[in-house]
């Protein structure tokens, strides 16, 4: 007998693995389905123009709560059924930011006289009330099968393959479909799309169904806002196993088997409704805005998390690797309200204060918006503004506040001023990176851990030292939750998990890993994030520069080298050629992107530079007439010629509207220095122009900044600083989860001492002198005073060292406080010695001065001859992981250099950077020379933009070729080894060089 493959059968599956979870299948009398004499029939029961199943839903009230439906009976009598579903279906209908299905499932209905009816039961977060518990097991889940929901004349017949009943009010909807049929998930989308209208009620957003599964044997998409065509279904697979998207196999069953017994199990979905889903509303008209229903990656990380945390209480680290694009924000928020209402398994609060950090002020404004979003109690999230200072953080912490936020700064201030004994802290940590290893973090520690932890050693009475060392390692009372794209190796040893999963390097060391990933591949894979590397083009600079004067003197090649790239980088004509293809590139192939919104970033490597470019480019735009504007990004003020230049002044607005201006339609190119290349969230942000050399974790956050979703977006990346190779290497670290090549040897600390001892720039007896003022002299403000002159025997000694020996040992010292800070995040060191060590060195560093001299000024001893930025083409750079180099103990301490005549420098970057370009660059000046002597092209030129010259330009330039070619048989023989090139070169570079020198007489 053949086995049967159809859709049915598929849907006969998922019956019986929603039965084995807690689901009641009720059958459509009509589809003559098995079980057709269940008592509740689903068509029979089913209210198409109330979109609920009434007698489920009445019965579940009339059983659970008689007393309140007594009360409503008593005054409605024969109309009590009626006048209780009118007034639910009056709340299920949204009013500004009440009402809807979610409020009605999370905090039930009011009516007169004075009743209150819970529409369901959430699970307890003990089970010490037995009432609780009886009224949570009282709830009705009904699955029906083929549901006819239609009330609009052309789908009076249709039916949706699966409804979910909570209690008589629908929550999910399903469309399934057979891969052996060949039909897919894609199919299931479009059914969705095309067949059920959002004008039903069973689809209006917040009004019943909350979300819409579609889904195959082997995949997920899910939607919260059914809108016919403009629809939108997002993956919700759990991951490939190697990093991607879409579903491992199950050697069990079908790969999509998770969502039944993981996802829509009743105790599942009833989490999910209480604390995940929710509904967001424009801040001005308080209109919905969009239903937020939890990706399948945040909700398995805060599970995971909590339940971790459930089990082994504070006192643990956990490091969660979350792509940008992975909705991070909202994971926290869940994260922070799971953990601050989270008890042990005795009934017990497992945290009494959830304290989320970050490290810069806006990100802390937008997390503060979300986390207060998800749960409108007053009173639960207390957000410590900037202008409350750290005096706001000390009161909250004091008071007991359940969820507090805060930038990781305020902690120096109130260390010792917080009384938080016998208390538990989960702190979750937003952008975690080593800085997080710093003082900042030691302070922070000491001020939230238990004082009362060890009896045998009370707090009041240890001087502050044995404070410091009592707050290195794992604290008990403290957990550490930090989120990031791209962990740093010192991030990942600091809050990484090591266990059986993890690999051992070549020492059997075990290299911790993240405990939570959720990868850049997988994200891009799924959609969530664009890949900002599919459509990445570099141009390479070349140059020639030749030496000025006669005499030949001497520098030292690495600052003689910035001082002749910086010859050419601010050459006028490098600013403008790169203003030229910055403005011609977005207005060409960027601007008509996402309808004309698009918008474009240049990045740039100062702010003089930004200033520079901005001016060029706002230049040629106003010359072409394009209608585009552009802006600037800038902290602090500028000198431009005697002229005091600020962000805020060149854009119009105050810097903490610049994001805001950029956003409006008009203004569509900003020039940034050092500005919005990390937490800047720009949609409609299309193209990057780098001018900036970017590795590693810098790059990759730099470039992420376009890879923000949009309807129709396209992304483009210009770079004239960096190679394929360079960002290549810099995105394969955290492109799936960030792997260390080997772990810290934390002996590396002594091994750091035993070297600092060598030099015998230090002599014990000084550490401990210095050390005993700075923990124990009462007059503080004599502190430093003390501590000056006890300094200066170790600070002569190591200015009497040579000039090597001198860097070595100031590089080693800084190495040391490094690593002591980190390697104490870690692991408690208990060791007195070594830590008076590094409190002696923190002040010894800051008093060794090395003249590290000047960047020599060779302006008036070179010129640029010949210039040239070539366009190398477009690759998509593609990705493999590869693993993060962990450094080792070395200081890496730079070779003094030797100083070279300057002739020999210039020789060796030309050969770099140029020799290739010479004959072309002799041909395109001559060429130039000869058009400036046109006098009438000069006039015209002078008085038309040089869009208008183009029509004519081409017979002007071709006239100035052939008088060169034939005055010059070194040119002539030259261009005809290759004249199709040259002419190309010609065609794009020419125009520009001869304007320029036109309009400005040079």
């Amino acid at each position: 007998m053949n086995a049967s493959t159809t859709e049915k059968d598929f849907e006969n599956d998922v019956e019986m693995l929603m039965d084995r979870v807690g689901w009641r299948t009720i059958y459509n009398e009509t589809e003559g389905l098995p079980h057709a004499d269940n008592n509740a029939c689903a068509q029979a029961d089913y209210d198409r123009k109330l979109a609920l199943k009434v007698d489920s839903l009445i019965g579940f009230v009339q059983e659970t709560q008689p007393e309140e439906w007594a009360k409503i009976e008593g005054l409605y009598g024969a109309h009590t059924r009626e006048r209780f579903l009118k007034r639910l279906t009056d709340e299920l209908e949204p009013h500004g930011e009440r009402g809807g299905v979610l409020n009605v499932l999370r905090h039930g209905i009011r009516m007169a006289p004075g009743a209150q009816f819970k529409l369901c039961f959430f699970k307890p977060a003990t089970s010490k009330n037995p009432d609780a518990v009886a009224r949570y097991h009282a709830n009705r889940f009904e699955m029906v099968r083929q549901l006819r929901y239609g009330t609009l004349p052309d789908d009076l017949n249709d039916s949706v393959d699966v409804a979910l009943f909570l209690n008589g009010i629908p929550v999910v909807t399903m469309e399934l479909k057979n891969n052996l049929t060949g039909q897919r998930t894609e199919h299931a989308v479009k059914q969705y799309k095309r067949d059920r209208s959002p004008k039903e009620l069973l689809f209006k957003p917040s009004r019943r169904a909350l979300v819409h599964f579609a889904l195959d044997s082997e995949a997920v998409q899910m939607c919260t806002w059914l809108a016919n065509g403009n629809s939108v279904f997002l993956p919700f697979n759990r991951g490939n196993g190697n990093n991607g998207g879409g579903n491992p196999a199950n050697s069990h069953g079908y790969r999509t088997e998770y969502l039944y017994h993981d996802i829509l199990a009743p105790d599942s979905l009833l989490d999910i409704i209480q604390r995940f889903i929710r509904v967001e509303y424009d801040k001005e008209t308080h209109a919905m805005k969009k239903i937020i229903f939890p990706r399948f990656h945040q909700l398995d990380a805060v599970r995971k998390l909590v339940e971790d945390a459930q089990e082994r209480g504070a006192g643990h680290n956990y490091l969660i690797q979350h792509s940008a694009g992975s909705g991070k924000s909202n994971t926290i928020a869940w994260l922070a309200h799971h953990l601050q209402s989270l008890h042990d398994t005795g009934g017990n609060p497992v945290f009494d204060t959830v304290v989320i950090l970050t490290d810069r002020r806006n990100l802390d404004a937008q997390l503060s918006e979300t986390i207060d979003a998800v749960e409108h109690k007053r009173g639960v999230v207390v957000r410590v503004r900037e202008e409350d200072g750290s005096a706001g953080l000390r009161e909250a912490l004091n008071a007991g506040a359940q969820i507090v936020t805060s930038t990781i700064q305020k902690f120096p201030y109130i260390c010792s001023e917080t009384k938080v004994s016998g208390r538990r802290f989960a702190v979750i940590i937003d952008e975690a990176h080593s800085s997080q290893s710093g003082k900042a973090n030691a302070k922070m520690k000491m001020a939230l851990m238990d004082r009362d932890l060890d009896p045998d050693e009370p707090w009041d009475d240890e001087d502050e030292m044995a404070r410091e060392m009592k707050a290195q390692g794992h604290i008990d009372n403290l957990s550490f939750f930090a989120f990031t794209a791209t962990p740093k190796p010192a991030t990942l040893e600091v809050f990484g998990t090591r266990d059986e999963q993890c690999k051992r390097d070549k020492d059997g060391m075990l290299i911790p890993r993240p405990f939570h990933l959720y990868s850049m591949k997988q994200a891009i894979d799924e959609g969530f994030i664009l890949d900002v590397l599919e459509n990445y083009t570099c141009f390479e600079t070349y140059f020639k520069l030749a030496k000025t004067i006669q005499d030949d003197p001497k520098y030292k090649e690495a600052k003689a080298n910035r001082a002749l790239m910086g010859i050419v980088d601010w050459n006028p004509a490098m600013v403008d050629r790169k203003a030229q293809i910055i403005v011609e590139h977005f207005m060409n192939d960027v601007e008509g992107v996402i309808g004309h919104k698009a918008k474009a970033m240049v990045v740039t490597w100062s702010r003089p530079m930004a200033y520079r470019l901005y001016t060029a480019m706002a230049d040629y735009i106003k010359q072409q007439r394009y209608a585009c504007q552009v802006m600037i990004a800038f902290s602090g003020t500028l000198d431009v010629d005697g002229e005091e230049i600020t962000e805020a002044k060149v854009n119009g607005v105050s810097e903490t509207r610049t994001a805001e201006l950029f956003d409006t339609d008009e203004k569509r190119i900003i020039v940034c220095a050092n500005k919005f290349q990390t937490g800047f969230d720009q949609p409609k942000l299309c193209a990057m122009y780098v001018d900036k050399q970017l590795t590693g974790v810098a790059a990759v956050q730099t470039l992420s900044r376009l890879n923000r979703i949009y309807p129709g977006k396209r992304t483009f990346v210009l770079d004239f600083a960096n190679t394929w190779d360079t960002i290549r290497a810099s995105f394969a670290n955290y492109y799936e989860a960030t792997e260390l090549d080997a772990a810290t040897d934390l002996d590396v600390i002594y091994n750091l001492v035993e070297r600092l001892d060598g030099y015998h720039v230090y002599d014990r007896t000084e550490v401990e002198a210095v050390v005993d003022v700075y923990y124990h002299e009462p007059d503080q403000d004599a502190v430093l005073r003390r501590i000056e002159p006890l300094l200066q025997p170790a600070v002569d000694r190591w200015g009497a060292l040579d000039d090597t020996p001198k860097r070595e040992f100031k590089a080693l010292l800084r190495k040391f406080l490094r690593s002591y800070s980190f390697i104490t995040q870690m692991i408690s060191l208990g060791d007195e010695e070594l830590h008076r060590l590094f409190v002696y060195a923190g002040f010894l560093v800051k008093k060794l001065f090395l003249e590290t001299g000047s960047t020599p000024d060779l302006r008036d001893k070179v010129e640029l001859e010949y210039l040239r930025i070539e366009d190398k083409g477009t690759q998509a750079i593609k990705l493999e992981s590869e693993q993060l180099h962990n450094g080792g103990a070395n200081a890496g301490v730079a070779k003094e250099e030797e100083e070279e005549r300057l002739s020999v420098l210039i020789e060796h970057l030309n050969d770099a950077f140029g020799a290739e370009w010479t004959d072309a660059d002799k041909i395109i000046k001559a060429c130039a020379d000869k058009i400036c002597e046109d006098d009438d092209f000069v006039a015209k030129a002078r008085t038309n933009s040089m869009g208008d010259l183009r029509a004519i330009f081409g017979d002007v330039m071709m006239s100035a070729l052939a008088a060169i070619l034939s005055d010059s048989q070194d040119m002539y023989e030259k261009f005809n080894e290759n004249p199709d090139a040259y002419l190309r070169i010609m065609n794009s570079d020419l125009l520009p060089i001869v304007y320029r020198r036109c309009r400005t007489g040079e």
